[in-house]
């Protein structure tokens, strides 16, 4: 289906679903979708990435398929937020790159750069104590290189976001206060709209957990990076250094973390329902939880191993791993946190303005204004 096709499709079904209103109560789409009469591409764009996929609202749907009205809307935002993120990506062709290739070539490019600054001597032999990395690749190089990797990551995330925030921005009519943004991150960190969680859920629990997993495993996995640069380029004491140093722990806990919470995701995915969902979706997560769990089970490969002589080897795996998340991370489901904060934001104006002006008139739930639609629909094919 092409964007414009999506999008059509999308405006109908949100159309329906604005009629019927049974998931009013749900998350904060149904809400949203009551300040709406009509729906623009920008709102169809902003709906999908306020979805946390909970699909609670499929489940309880009485017009899904073989219904002829034939809603679907995780399947539809699903779509629609793929779409979002090359919409809106920074030179959105080298998306085309994915991790595996880019693991490929970074994993190539380092071993050159190893065997040709430093000889295979250096690569392959065992190196005890502090700077033992740096005698495989440099400190000076490495900070060069994860620096410009770091500051693509970045840059691609505030570009994608300035592009998104402009299309949010053109459909307000209030402005954004920072209590809407300090709302919006609560909301944000608590997941408070990934499902209603009732004892009938066909979406279990543990998504949420898994979640909370995967992002404070990745916050600690940032703060341990942190404080390796500041113990390296302030303190001047170089990597490895011990177990029980504070970024050892702080690193080995985030680890943890992501190893559980991306393959307890890859897990859950294989059980889940592929009617509620797209699947070019259900690749990008299933390809992003598996870069970052490489990226976690390669950091602990290395620890075990970083006093042997098959340290040089597992150093440069892990290396390609994080550069290929890095270079990639404008163009997978790792942008995907940006566009939901921004739609949480957008939400929190919207609620917080209709909460001191009148609410909107409800919709009659009538047989005919269905009628209608699917007429319309009808017409249209």
């Amino acid at each position: 289906m092409s964007s414009v096709e999506l999008m059509q499709e999308g405006k109908r079904q949100m159309q329906i679903c604005n009629a019927c209103r049974y998931c009013e109560g749900y998350c904060a789409v149904w809400h949203a979708i009551e300040y709406r009469r009509e729906f623009t591409d920008k709102d169809m764009t902003y709906l999908a990435n306020l979805c946390h996929d909970c699909r609670e609202c499929v489940f309880a749907c009485p017009f899904t398929t073989p219904h002829e009205f034939g809603v679907n809307p995780p399947k539809l935002f699903a779509e629609l937020r793929q779409d979002s993120y090359k919409k809106y990506a920074i030179a959105s062709p080298l998306g085309k790159l994915n991790f595996w290739a880019t693991t490929v070539i970074a994993l190539v490019v380092f071993f050159i750069i190893a065997l040709v600054l430093n000889g295979s001597t250096n690569v392959f032999s065992k190196h005890l104590g502090t700077g033992g990395f740096y005698a495989v690749l440099s400190e000076g190089l490495l900070t060069i290189l994860f620096s410009i990797f770091g500051l693509w990551m970045a840059f691609g995330w505030v570009f994608g976001a300035f592009r998104y925030w402009r299309d949010l921005k053109s459909e307000q009519t209030q402005p954004v206060m920072a209590r809407d943004v300090v709302k919006a991150i609560k909301d944000a960190f608590a997941l408070r709209y990934l499902g209603k969680e009732t004892p009938d859920s066909e979406v279990p629990m543990q998504r949420r957990v898994l979640h909370h997993f995967v992002f404070y495993g990745f916050l600690l996995d940032f703060a341990s990076t942190t404080l390796g640069a500041f113990y390296s380029h302030v303190l001047h004491i170089q990597a490895p250094y011990p177990v029980m140093s504070p970024v050892v722990i702080l690193g080995i806990l985030g680890g943890i973390g992501i190893l559980i919470g991306t393959s307890g995701f890859i897990y859950v995915k294989t059980r889940d329902d592929r009617s509620a969902t797209d699947e070019g979706a259900v690749k990008s997560g299933r390809a992003f939880s598996i870069s970052l769990l490489l990226v976690a089970a390669t950091g602990f490969l290395l620890l075990a191993l970083r006093d042997t002589a098959a340290m040089g080897t597992i150093l440069v795996i892990h290396l390609s791993t994080v550069a290929s998340l890095f270079l990639t991370a404008p163009y997978t489901k790792f942008t995907h946190f940006v566009y939901r904060l921004m739609a949480l934001v957008r939400y929190a104006q919207e609620e917080r303005t209709h909460g001191v002006s009148a609410a909107p008139k409800p919709v009659a739930h009538s047989s005919h204004q269905f009628r209608k639609i699917v007429d319309m629909d009808s017409a249209n094919q």
